[in-house]
């Protein structure tokens, strides 16, 4: 890299760096997050439903710009554990949130959600799965003193829902 690029890029990131001294509100509002969480609920996948329990803890990462949580789930038939390492963000240049998740499941999927306007917040990841069009729709409703949620997943494959994942948290 000559000089000029280096200097270029040192300012670029220098001016980067003192930005992230204030945080966005929309960055502020994944505050809701951050805790160790319980929960308890089922998965449905066919006729067959089975109860889960799980734990979430969630800390902030990335100079306070994210959030990343561990998910550990049990419950689920096949698998001892369900593991997931989540980190949610917020990307000013298209105004929504990132939910990026990575499963023992082999799964790993990037959400996107419009900022909402209220406690209600809908992640969406389009991708494919066996050459199919393959959708996971969450909705999560936070309660107002950020101290419980619920959370509804349903997955579909080529346009049919394959399973729904409900669960309620408390802090």
């Amino acid at each position: 890299m000559n000089k000029l690029a280096t200097l270029i890029a040192t300012v670029g990131f220098a001016s980067i760096a003192s930005a992230g001294d204030a945080l966005p509100k929309e960055v502020q509002g994944m505050d809701c997050l951050v805790g160790k969480w319980t929960a308890t609920g089922n998965v449905t996948m066919g006729k067959d439903t089975v109860k889960v329990n799980a734990t979430w803890d969630c800390k902030r990462i990335s100079a306070k710009w994210g959030v990343g949580c561990t998910l550990n789930l049990k419950g689920i038939p096949g698998l001892s554990a369900y593991a997931e390492s989540d980190m949610f963000g917020y990307d000013p240049g298209s105004n929504k949130y990132h939910w990026f998740s990575v499963t023992n499941a082999g799964e790993t999927h990037d959400h996107i959600a419009d900022v909402p306007a209220g406690n209600k917040i809908q992640f969406v990841y389009n991708g494919t799965q066996e050459g199919k069009a393959f959708k996971e729709v969450i909705d999560m409703e936070i309660g107002k003193d950020d101290k419980s949620f619920t959370l509804r997943s349903e997955t579909f494959l080529a346009g049919a829902s394959t399973s729904v994942f409900e669960i309620k948290a408390r802090k």
